[in-house]
């Protein structure tokens, strides 16, 4: 590798590197979440004022997540971790497969953690399975091997602990290709449609071509609650569902925060718009015919069979188009027509000299659905999980490991040399490991 290689190696092998990219992202992350993205400029103009619309719009600010440099980020993000796990993934590997058997006594003697026991039996052999015997009772299954003046006993736990980091790499890259798959080969949709209609298909949101969804989506009924001081506090479509890969239809539910999944694609509530249109109901009291008919304002409606003729004069209505009261002209030709308000979804009686009639109204309302087929979604969660094991080990895992040596002892019997390390979380392994040489003695194993 020449000296200009190994300069951009060690470059993008860097920590440093690493952390100001990782804050860079974040800093950006918060000014595009503070932003709202993909309006259009005179939403910004309005919102923030010309001058900071136009330095939005210079940076990209306002489609920062697709903006050229952001992607550059997350490219020499990415780049930095596959050249830093690289150069530092051998050195843990070969810590996880070491051959801790292969330890010399006089290595284990320069251990700060050990002690030094004597053995309740004659041979080596006989005092290292006592040894291994109160081990495996401790929950550590020790391997041996003998040595020239002795035998080695080795046992350890959570040495994969090494490789978290890695794994959060790892689970960290597959999260950018899920990504990368999704935005490749899924799409972004939208549609509004009024209650009583059906759709069959979304249109892209970048291109506005229609895309087939494969199945009919109609809008049954669209409710909107709200709260005591008169905002929304919840708007809902209920939706029923014909597919022709199913025996018949179904019915749900499509509420902010509570998105409807079907065939791979996830439709969130997101918008709705007033209409004006009104549904109109009015029923005989006294022989039960009915007539359900769409009104709109200044437009009158013929009942034939009744004689009757009906419309809404007037209405009156928020800022955003909803109907809060409506002026009705009622008339069955037999005296001076009825002229009354209501409110939306109220239900009045009308008297009339022939028969008494119950007036419904409600104003019709159009959903707005946004739609997404993400197909990287999968790979995504799986890159999640990789990541949630891989910072469990390396918080919650320990490697520790423990070396028993035991050797004649020029008075009889043998010696044991009990040594132990752990790569964190020291202190409580200090405490674990006096609590093991505790345990040889009780179990009479020591002299």
């Amino acid at each position: 590798m020449t000296k200009e290689q190994n300069q951009v190696w060690r470059f993008f092998a860097s920590v440093k590197l690493a952390i100001t990219v990782i804050f860079i992202l974040a800093v950006t992350s918060i000014i595009g979440t503070l932003i709202q993205q993909g309006k259009n400029h005179e939403f910004y103009v309005q919102e923030y004022g010309p001058e900071l619309a136009r330095l939005f719009q210079v940076l990209d600010f306002t489609n920062m997540y697709n903006s050229w440099w952001f992607i550059t980020l997350l490219i020499v993000f990415s780049v930095n971790i596959i050249v830093c796990s690289i150069d530092r993934l051998p050195n843990a590997w070969r810590m996880v497969v070491l051959d801790n058997l292969n330890t010399t006594p006089e290595r284990l003697q320069k251990m700060p953690l050990k002690a030094e026991l004597s053995v309740s039996a004659d041979s080596p052999a006989a005092a290292a399975d006592k040894v291994s015997n109160v081990l495996a009772q401790a929950g550590w299954k020790a391997q041996s091997r003998d040595k020239e003046d002795g035998v080695m006993l080795f046992s350890q736990k959570g040495a994969w602990s090494r490789l978290g980091a890695y794994m959060v790499h790892t689970g960290i890259l597959v999260i950018f290709i899920g990504a990368l798959v999704g935005a490749v080969f899924g799409y972004k949709a939208s549609i509004m449609f009024p209650e009583g209609e059906t759709v069959a298909h979304v249109f892209d949101r970048k291109t506005s071509e229609p895309i087939p969804l494969g199945f009919e989506m109609h809008l049954e009924n669209f409710d909107i609650k709200y709260y005591p001081i008169g905002m929304v506090r919840e708007f809902r479509s209920d939706v029923v569902i014909r597919d022709p890969e199913l025996n018949e239809p179904f019915r749900t539910s499509i509420l902010v925060n509570h998105p409807f999944k079907h065939r791979g694609l996830t439709f969130y509530q997101s918008s709705y718009q007033p209409l004006s249109e009104y549904l109109i109901e009015v029923r005989n009291e006294e022989t039960g015919q009915q007539r359900v008919s769409m009104a709109r304002p200044g437009r009158q409606i013929n009942w034939r069979e009744e004689g009757l003729t009906f419309g809404v004069m007037n209405t009156m209505s928020d800022r955003v188009g909803r109907v809060h009261e409506y002026e009705i002209w009622f008339s069955d030709q037999e005296a001076e027509p009825s002229v009354f308000n209501m409110s939306d979804k109220q239900t009045v009686t009308v008297q009339r000299p022939e028969a008494n009639y119950s007036f419904y109204i409600q104003q019709r309302y159009a959903t707005g659905l946004q739609v997404a087929n993400d197909p990287g979604v999968w790979i995504v969660y799986a890159g999640c999980g990789l990541m949630i094991l891989g910072l469990y080990a390396c918080f919650m895992v320990t490697h520790r490991r423990v070396w028993a040596y035991v050797r004649p002892d020029e008075k009889g019997g043998s010696k044991l040399l009990l040594c132990g390390g752990s790569n964190r979380n020291k202190e409580t392994f200090d405490q674990r490991f006096a609590a093991l040489a505790q345990r040889l003695r009780q179990d009479q194993v020591i002299n």
